[in-house]
């Protein structure tokens, strides 16, 4: 018996467009963002999704919100699939985190599994928690289709437990916004299926965009 675990990694959020940290803050869904969320939603529509799951933030609903839409499902959300609480950094660029913690951000790459900023869970944190999310979803929903929709983080978490890759090789996966990543599991095989399928957006799809998208399907975050 198979079961297909489809991960999405969300559209483009406001803080990513502006390069800020975003961890578990929330930022809603850029124009490019939609446009990939819809991209995605499309891919998905001859899966046949049985489950869809969503972290809890803005922009992972406002992602979660297409595919729903598409597969005639009501997401539920699980807390559990969100992205890295990155603390005192959250909502900074790069150069903010540097100039106000130049110390934390150098223990991130020195230690990238257990360095944290203030009040942040470590990598090691999230891969215990996500990897807990991914056991009880296979438990609950063994022979069906379901689809999480997350950030790159916990995808790169469970790519690690699965292939058993170490934690500190995470960021060797690259997960763009609207990136698909699917496994395939019969008992305790697993197989990898795609990691981070994207569908290329051509500038003329974005300009359009810009005046004609229609409105988000109803999400209400948190």
């Amino acid at each position: 018996m198979r079961t297909t675990v489809w991960f999405v990694r969300a559209g483009q959020s406001v803080a990513n467009r502006q390069r800020r940290f975003q961890g578990q803050s929330n930022s809603g869904l850029t124009t490019l963002g939609i446009a990939q969320m819809q991209q995605a939603a499309d891919e998905l529509r001859r899966q046949k999704v049985t489950y869809i799951y969503s972290a809890l933030q803005q922009v992972t609903q406002e992602s979660a919100a297409y595919i729903a839409a598409s597969q005639q499902l009501s997401p539920q959300w699980d807390a559990a699939w969100a992205d890295q609480n990155l603390g005192a950094l959250t909502a900074l660029t790069r150069h903010e985190a540097q100039k106000q913690f130049p110390a934390e951000m150098a223990l991130r790459v020195q230690n990238p599994v257990h360095g944290a900023a203030p009040d942040a869970e470590s990598v090691g944190d999230v891969s215990r928690r996500c990897i807990a999310a991914w056991n009880g979803l296979l438990r609950r929903h063994r022979g069906q289709r379901v689809v999480v929709v997350t950030q790159a983080l916990p995808i790169q978490m469970i790519l690690c437990a699965v292939l058993g890759t170490p934690l500190a090789q995470a960021w060797s996966w690259r997960m763009d916004n609207g990136g698909l990543t699917c496994f395939d599991l019969y008992g305790q095989t697993a197989i990898v299926r795609c990691i981070n399928a994207t569908v290329s957006l051509q500038r003329a799809d974005i300009d359009a965009a810009n005046g004609s998208l229609p409105p988000n399907p109803e999400a209400s975050f948190t």
